[in-house]
């Protein structure tokens, strides 16, 4: 007897391919990462095969897409302030790879203003709700097209060589994908302005972690959009419905399992090279591919500055209060030390962005006022910090 079965049909030694059974079901994590987009995409639907498709058998569904935590965001002209970047800001932004003390700045509108100069800039608060799809070509909907094409092509192949058992696995396998997929469908909603009456700008400004700032120049409309408001997950199936949809998908995997582990070699190799090669497309697409490259963000015209590198937190800061001529913000956000030298630096910055003085620079006026002596008591705020005063 040799060391290596050397056929497949052989009763005493040969290869088997159960293992096509826990093929089916390994590649959890990968998936788990385009889940949501999985399930927002029109084509959620289509029965088809999909690696690990018992990652979709969850009873808790998410309410929003996941946000980026440890940012401080504040209005600069409203003083809001909140501690998270929803996640549709964060594929323009993608904050995660801002490095330390980098300043950046961005002009966002609506793309409609952009074809239509002569646009308010206020969309109908009366058309329905704002959804952001996903990209038509975007690779996940490209991988899913394969995914289909390929079920297709095992269906006939199946038979072709007369495989009924490969043929009812088939079909109970994409009919519970396409279950647990339906069961999971949602799309993205944004929170609208309700009102269309005349206010101030929605620029804002974010903090990071590690020091850096990015403006936003934008309209209310925009700031209440993708920054101030919530981003929830409309789900297409509630309830009862819901719960149908997921008991359908576990009965039909469980049956699924048991027939591709008893039909013939053949198939058995064809399914199990199916989900080898699905396993490897969406493993490279977790990889190479970004949320910006999945999400269509064309309702939004988007401009954006050369970012500048500083060496300091007072140098970047200083950037950020250059660009939007205010320090209100600076106080509203607690972005700056609650001291008398503060409060010096911040009116000599305003002096200096308000005399396009140049010439002013940030650290050394911060050096010099740190060393003048002071009471270290303050009972009562700078009389002259606020610009509603100057």
């Amino acid at each position: 007897m040799g060391w290596f079965p050397t056929t497949l049909d052989s009763d005493a030694q040969s290869w088997r391919f159960d293992i096509v059974s826990l093929l089916a079901v390994i590649g959890g994590s990968t998936i788990e990462k385009h889940l949501q987009a999985i399930t927002a995409s029109p084509f959620a639907g289509f029965p088809r095969l999909l690696p690990a498709p018992e990652t979709l058998l969850d009873t808790d569904r998410p309410t929003r897409l996941p946000s980026i935590k440890e940012v401080s965001i504040t209005g600069v002209y409203s003083g809001t302030r909140t501690s998270e970047l929803n996640f549709f800001a964060n594929v323009i932004h993608k904050l995660e790879d801002v490095k330390d003390f980098e300043f950046r700045s961005y002009t966002i509108t609506h793309a409609e203003e952009e074809k239509d100069p002569e646009s308010t800039g206020k969309p109908d608060n009366l058309q329905s709700e704002i959804i952001i799809p996903l990209q038509t070509l975007c690779p996940l909907n490209l991988v899913t097209l394969v995914s289909i094409l390929m079920t297709i092509g095992l269906f006939i192949w199946a038979g072709m060589i007369h495989d009924g058992v490969a043929l009812v696995g088939l079909a109970t396998m994409s009919l519970s994908t396409s279950s647990a997929c339906l069961s999971a469908q949602w799309y993205p909603r944004l929170p609208r302005r309700p009102t269309n009456n005349e206010v101030a700008p929605g620029n804002i400004v974010m903090k990071t972690r590690n020091g850096a700032f990015v403006v936003v120049e934008c309209s209310e409309e925009i700031a209440r959009e993708l920054y101030g408001g919530t981003e929830t997950c409309k789900y297409v199936f509630q309830g009862r419905a819901h719960q149908s949809l997921l008991a359908c998908s576990t009965v039909l995997l469980m049956a699924s399992i048991i027939l591709f582990s008893n039909c013939g070699w053949t198939m058995q190799i064809a399914v199990g090279v199916a989900y080898i090669i699905l396993n490897i497309l969406y493993w490279a697409m977790a990889l190479l591919t970004e949320p910006q490259d999945t999400w269509d963000m064309s309702r939004y015209q988007v401009k954006q500055d050369d970012p500048i590198i500083s060496g300091s937190y007072t140098a970047v800061l200083w950037q950020a209060i250059k660009k939007t001529r205010q320090i209100d913000w600076v106080r509203s956000g607690n972005l700056a030390p609650q001291t008398p030298a503060w409060d010096d630096w911040l009116l000599e910055a305003k002096r200096a962005y308000t005399k396009n003085d140049n010439s002013w620079n940030p650290e050394r006026a911060r050096d010099r006022l740190m060393g003048v002596p002071r009471t270290p008591i303050v009972t009562e705020p700078h009389p002259q910090l606020s610009e509603n005063r100057t």
